[in-house]
């Protein structure tokens, strides 16, 4: 007889917090704070540029952006000042600085 089943992320999240395993919650936290910067990079971009750029991680008080290719990237190397200033205001406080990275698949996801 079957002894486990599948369960939901979410409720795999919430047993490891009641028993204090904390890899596991602090996963769930850096991907929600990923997906809350996502929300302020779309909204502080052109909707023209939703497709062609993202959020890749934060690390070490810098964040991490992945573009499609060199024209997306010059392109928020002229928004970096207004992007920086508006996570610092809205998530992240501590942030340092921005690092554009290229990242050749999100052209080809499209």
């Amino acid at each position: 007889m079957r002894k486990s089943y599948p369960k939901l992320l979410n409720v795999l999240f919430e047993e490891a917090f009641e028993l204090n395993q904390s890899s596991l919650f602090t996963i769930k936290k850096h991907i929600q704070m990923l997906l809350k910067l996502n929300l302020v990079l779309k909204k502080v971009l052109p909707t023209k540029m939703h497709p062609w750029c993202r959020i890749a991680n934060v690390r070490d008080n810098i964040l991490i952006l992945e573009v499609a290719n060199a024209s997306w990237m010059i392109n928020l190397r002229y928004k970096e000042f207004i992007l920086l200033s508006n996570f610092k205001k809205k998530i992240l406080p501590s942030l340092l600085s921005i690092n554009i990275r290229i990242n050749p698949n999100l052209i080809e996801k499209k």
